[in-house]
C-alpha cells in the first residue's frame, strides 16, 4: 500500500467527504460500497481504511457536517431579527420542514435499511452522541429565551422533542394525504409556535 504526504492525504480525505457525500445521497449508505467510494476519489481500496474505519463512519462524518450547517443557518435565521418572536419561529419551522422534505441525507436517516446499516458499522455509544447533538445545540437558545419570558417554561428537552417529532411528520406527507399535506403542516406550525411564544401581539406573516 503506498504512503501519503500529508499533503496528499488531505486532498484524498476532502474528495471522499465530497464525493462519499453525492454517492451517498443518491444511491443510500448500503447500497454504496468502498469501492465505489475509492474508485470516485482515485484510491485503491485497501487505501481507504487509512482515512476511516467503514463505509458507515464516513457516512456518519458526512452526515455531522451536514447538520452542522444545517443548524448554523436554522440559528441564523432565529437570530436574524434579534428577539425570538412567533412569526421568526414560525418561519424556523418551515425552514426545518423544507430540510427534512427534501436533505437526502437527513432523509435516509429515518430509513430503516440505512438504520440498520449504520447501526451495523457505528458504536452504539458515538450513534447516540450524535443523534443527542441537535438537543445538545437548541437546548441552551431555548433555556435562554424562557430566561427572557419569550418561550413557554416547558422542560427544555421536552421542547426538542416535541419539535423532533412534528419536523418528522414531512416524512409522513403519503399517510397524511398529499391534497391535505400542506395545509394540515401549516395549522400544526401555527399551533406550535403559538402554543411555545409568548407573545401578546404578533404581525401577520
Amino acid at each position: 500500500m503506498r504512503k501519503f504526504t500529508d499533503k496528499e492525504k488531505e486532498l484524498i480525505r476532502g474528495r471522499l467527504l465530497e464525493n462519499g457525500r453525492q454517492l451517498f445521497s443518491v444511491h443510500g449508505l448500503k447500497k454504496t460500497s468502498v469501492t465505489d467510494l475509492t474508485k470516485s476519489a482515485g484510491i485503491a481500496q485497501g487505501s481507504f481504511y487509512m482515512f476511516f474505519a467503514s463505509k458507515e463512519e464516513l457516512y456518519l462524518e458526512i452526515l455531522q457536517l451536514e447538520e452542522q450547517a444545517i443548524r448554523s443557518r436554522l440559528l441564523d435565521l432565529l437570530q436574524s431579527a434579534g428577539k425570538l418572536t412567533r412569526p421568526l419561529f414560525k418561519r424556523f419551522l418551515r425552514e426545518s420542514f423544507a430540510v427534512m422534505e427534501t436533505h437526502p441525507l437527513i432523509r435516509q436517516l429515518y430509513d430503516n435499511d440505512s438504520m440498520e446499516t449504520l447501526f451495523r458499522g457505528i458504536p452504539e455509544e458515538k450513534l447516540k452522541e450524535h443523534f443527542d447533538s441537535d438537543t445538545r445545540f437548541f437546548i441552551p437558545i431555548f433555556e435562554l429565551a424562557q430566561q427572557r419570558g419569550i418561550m413557554t417554561q416547558a422542560h427544555p428537552e421536552t421542547i426538542v422533542s416535541l419539535l423532533r417529532s412534528l419536523v418528522l411528520l414531512a416524512l409522513q406527507k403519503r399517510h397524511i394525504g398529499e391534497d391535505k399535506y400542506e395545509d394540515t403542516i401549516e395549522l400544526l406550525i401555527r399551533l406550535v409556535a403559538d402554543g411555545l411564544i409568548a407573545e401578546e401581539e404578533e404581525t401577520d406573516d
